[in-house]
């Protein structure tokens, strides 16, 4: 079983109350969980499994963590460190690298815990200069989430699927400057640093690649995809003196990336590609780029364990 989380952090205490986190308190109680019904692997462990060299335990987790917070640094990496444990953390180089830049997805969660999705979505809907329609009831490209709200989903299809790219970057750059304030000493804020991943590192976690600039995949052209995914590796290694450099998809459901995504990620050297397709990965029958995990939510406290998880089973968007 393989486990994705994102925010960590008691949301509650900070200025963005309605961002949908793990408390610190339920993320040590899910390690309880984990610890006494799995062994917690490492991404070698996956890697030789999966290449073939190394069978995994019948009961094996592995866990990773999504789009570089500081929460990772701050929350998570000492409860795992405490406890022996290792993780594997997913970066964007746009938000993670020498000059951090607000990702486009960050903004739509903070823009939505500040206005709600009613008022967030009209106002997207009045910048875009265009006869576009609210989209309630439409499916989505992410799947149905039990615990978000149809609103929510809605917009973040419109902005995140719809929308052209640049058209999508001006509305959320004047909406979050009018409501929230400075995106680049915001994103310093939220994402980690250099000697943040450096000590991480040192310390036994595994890092992996989430894109240059976190743009859904399977919205680019080749080119633009290879110009998203050919320079992780040897970004990941040189962070981190890593051998091996795993992926994972931005939003991360079967319809976010294209067959061209797996060519591109093979000829690139990635190890392993993890999707949000939520299941028990099947070791030997599914490619090693397209690797299903389960969201923290699928798990304890919020259901009584994987097979709740697997009976409510549905592609999930990044938190």
């Amino acid at each position: 079983m393989v486990v994705m989380y994102h925010y960590i952090r008691d949301s509650a205490a900070t200025a963005f109350p309605e961002i949908r986190a793990l408390a610190p308190d339920l993320f040590a109680q899910q390690l309880d969980w984990l610890q006494s019904n799995y062994t917690v692997v490492t991404l070698s462990a996956i890697e030789a499994a999966v290449a073939g060299r190394r069978p995994l335990p019948a009961d094996a987790a592995l866990l990773t963590f999504d789009d570089g917070f500081v929460d990772h640094y701050e929350t998570a990496f000492p409860l795992l460190r405490e406890r022996g444990l290792s993780g594997t953390f997913f970066l964007t180089h746009d938000a993670c690298g020498t000059s951090p830049r607000l990702l486009g997805v960050h903004k739509t969660h903070f823009l939505l815990a500040r206005l709600g999705a009613e008022t967030f979505g009209r106002a997207v809907l009045s910048e875009c200069h265009a006869a576009r329609q609210w989209p309630n009831g439409r499916e989505s490209v992410f799947g149905a989430d039990r615990w978000e709200e149809a609103d929510d989903r809605a917009i973040k299809h419109l902005i995140n699927y719809e929308l052209p790219f640049d058209d999508a970057d001006r509305v959320l750059n004047r909406l979050f400057a009018a409501h929230i304030g400075d995106a680049a000493g915001f994103a310093r804020r939220l994402y980690l640093d250099a000697p943040m991943i450096r000590e991480m590192a040192s310390a036994g976690m595994t890092f992996g690649y989430h894109t240059q600039s976190h743009r859904m995949l399977s919205r680019l052209s080749i080119d633009e995809q290879q110009t998203e995914l050919r320079a992780g590796v040897e970004w990941i290694s040189g962070q981190t003196g890593q051998h091996s450099v795993p992926f994972c998809y931005p939003w991360g459901g079967p319809q976010t990336y294209t067959r061209d995504t797996l060519q591109i990620l093979e000829t690139a050297g990635y190890s392993l590609a993890f999707n949000t397709v939520r299941r028990r990965a099947r070791i030997g029958e599914d490619g090693r780029y397209e690797l299903p995990r389960f969201d923290t939510r699928d798990l304890p406290p919020y259901t009584r364990g994987e097979a709740d998880a697997v009976a409510a089973a549905a592609p999930v968007e990044e938190a």
